[in-house]
């Protein structure tokens, strides 16, 4: 498992997650994008009786949905994924940030990206664990990857974009092997693992009706400082880290900093560039 996963960048695990767990986490979805859990900033959370799709149907991603969701907390601590984790990050492993995307028919991808170029983590131990909600197809949406693209750790420079295929996530250009792009579709309850260095993107969900529902978390090494905000004060880059975190595995060195809570749940602008917000 480890052996594939350094050297492809992403690994796949099929159906980790139950049918049950999968409902737990739709229901949740709607209920998040309703404001039955909370406030959420930019949320249009509709009318009681407006139909369930079309109060989805708004929303793109939710940025950090289980900080007011137990039952997404409970998954990104999944003992399934927890177990591949440790194999593939250490034995102590932290997560900064969920992100909870409905992607209803029409709704954009994002353009090829690294997510080591906004959680920067220097030991480069940042995984994507994407949980597929929906079938994932090409049709709607699924990601894709460039396999190996990781293993350089190089992280190229990006741009703003003008495709309205796409969400604002800056592009990543200057590389030259996007022939050899492939797409992970997955079932239901598939989770993709992927390094923070993998180029990858996603398309559109081109189907005239369906959501492309998928759960995406960020964890890394307990052992290495998260930098991912400016530095606040007179705090040196070299020991900036945001403990805004979740302990799923292990012992945490840096516990005694204690944890704060930083980050608010929001809503991803799915047309308007934003540029003070890193897509994760």
């Amino acid at each position: 498992m480890r052996t594939s996963y350094e050297q492809d960048g992403f690994l796949v695990v099929a159906d980790l997650l139950d049918c049950a767990a999968v409902g737990a986490v739709l229901a949740e979805a709607t209920a998040i994008c309703r404001g039955d859990r909370g406030d959420i900033d930019g949320l249009q959370p509709g009318a009681d009786d407006e139909d369930d799709d079309r109060v989805l149907a708004r929303h793109l991603c939710i940025h950090f949905p289980h900080k007011l969701s137990a039952v997404l907390a409970d998954i990104c601590r999944h003992p399934g994924i927890v177990e591949v984790l440790t194999q593939i990050i250490g034995p102590n492993v932290k997560m900064m940030q969920s992100m909870l995307f409905i992607k209803a028919p029409g709704k954009p991808g994002q353009t090829w990206h690294q997510d080591e170029g906004h959680i920067p983590t220097r030991d480069r131990s940042l995984t994507g664990v994407w949980i597929a909600l929906d079938d994932a197809s090409v049709d709607n949406g699924c990601l894709w990857v460039i396999p190996g693209s990781h293993r350089l750790g190089v992280l190229y420079p990006v741009r703003h974009h003008q495709d309205p295929r796409f969400d604002p996530t800056p592009e990543a250009h200057g590389f030259d092997h996007e022939d050899h792009a492939m797409p992970v579709e997955l079932p239901a309850g598939g989770v993709l693992f992927f390094n923070g260095y993998l180029l990858h993107r996603s398309l559109p969900n081109a189907r005239p009706r369906g959501n492309r529902r998928a759960l995406v978390n960020h964890y890394m090494s307990c052992e290495s400082l998260l930098p991912w905000l400016p530095p606040v004060g007179d705090e040196p880059m070299a020991t900036l880290d945001v403990r805004d975190v979740m302990l799923v595995a292990g012992h945490d060195p840096y516990a005694s900093k204690g944890v704060v809570d930083v980050m608010r749940p929001r809503l991803r602008a799915d047309s308007v560039v934003d540029e003070s917000a890193p897509p994760g």
